[in-house]
């Protein structure tokens, strides 16, 4: 009888180590729902392992962040003398139409709403499911921890808080120009890039580029 014990011990690390990686994987919900396309945006914006610009998983993550607080600043943090629709081009207190707004080239590339539904295209689309399929090979690993983080991101979001401070939040000076603090515009990290405006561009200094994107806050208006 006691010998039986080994195996029944063996039996168990196995089912254990089993939920682990189970827990682990990475699921993502319905593009339709708040939490699956805030998540969806925090992965398609930021590069992963063994992509162009790739810096670290830490520099990612600190711009899926980032990229939150510009989308919450939009609908909730809109600095006097401003309104929403100047930063959003939309009115709304939902993170979806502030995504989608412009359509397939407008606020966010690829995002966009189609008889109601908010939806992407298929490139968005494909990506993810791509890094998720890597994500979910073998045993969990970096692509699993950043695509977890934005699931986690986006959870946190829609129960009402973000899992974060914005380090964009006490800018006041930039170059001598007067700025309302947080960043509420991301681009592409190159210098053609701009929103024009009275956007106005964190530089390095304050660690304005991050996750292969530059983040730009406002001019304080008088």
């Amino acid at each position: 009888m006691p010998a039986r014990w080994p195996c029944l011990a063996l039996l168990l690390t196995l089912l254990l180590g089993a939920r682990a990686h189970a827990q682990a994987a990475v699921t993502i919900d319905p593009l339709q729902s708040r939490t699956g396309y805030v998540a969806t945006l925090l992965i398609n914006e930021v590069p992963f392992p063994g992509e162009r610009r790739w810096v670290s998983e830490s520099d990612t993550k600190n711009a899926m962040l980032a990229i939150l607080w510009v989308l919450h600043g939009r609908i909730e943090l809109v600095p006097d003398g401003y309104r929403q629709v100047d930063l959003a081009t939309v009115t709304t207190d939902d993170v979806r139409e502030v995504i989608s707004a412009g359509g397939v080239h407008g606020q966010c590339e690829g995002f966009y709403k189609e008889a109601d539904r908010f939806v992407v295209v298929d490139r968005v689309q494909e990506r993810r499911d791509y890094l998720a399929g890597i994500a979910n090979k073998g045993e969990p690993g970096r692509f699993a921890r950043i695509m977890n983080y934005a699931i986690d991101l986006a959870s946190a979001y829609d129960d009402g808080g973000i899992e974060g401070a914005d380090r964009f939040a006490k800018l006041r000076t930039i170059d001598g120009t007067p700025v309302t603090g947080r960043a509420y515009s991301w681009m592409t990290d190159e210098d053609i890039y701009h929103p024009g405006g009275n956007y106005v561009r964190i530089p390095d200094e304050h660690q304005g580029g991050m996750g292969a994107n530059r983040f730009f806050t406002l001019r304080e208006l008088p």
